[in-house]
């Protein structure tokens, strides 16, 4: 379930939801308060289906959205090119992920993956 977390307190490798899409949080810088208002959170993050970057500011007690995360192992069942059918080793219900090009997979493999806010993230191959 998606909490809420203040933007003066993500660290470094947290994740944030920012315009709608789950990124990690690359870094965070904060400032002081001043005579006119209250601190600020310079927040820098990477989209985590996208890559794309994104930089916003907020108050530092601003409450964001911190998005449903689900670290799994899986088996692939099949594979048809760059679409594999993956089995859950927890629940053994088989789901269509798309394998990004860089990793190479055969029938049988374990792999690493995410799932985050009801979709799907390849991250590596068991070894």
């Amino acid at each position: 379930m998606p909490k809420q977390v203040e933007a003066g307190k993500l660290r470094n490798g947290s994740f944030v939801m920012i315009e709608g899409e789950p990124c990690e949080v690359r870094s965070v810088s904060k400032s002081s308060p001043g005579k006119h208002g209250s601190a600020k959170a310079k927040i820098k993050a990477r989209g985590l289906f996208d890559e794309k970057d994104r930089h916003i500011t907020k108050p530092a007690d601003t409450m964001m959205m911190s998005p449903d995360m689900d670290k799994k192992v899986g088996q692939i069942v099949s594979q048809d090119g760059d679409v594999a059918q993956v089995m859950d080793m927890e629940t053994y219900e088989t789901e269509d992920m798309q394998i990004p090009d860089e990793f190479d997979v055969s029938e049988g493999d374990k792999i690493d993956y995410w799932v985050v806010d009801d979709r799907k993230l390849f991250k590596g191959v068991q070894e």
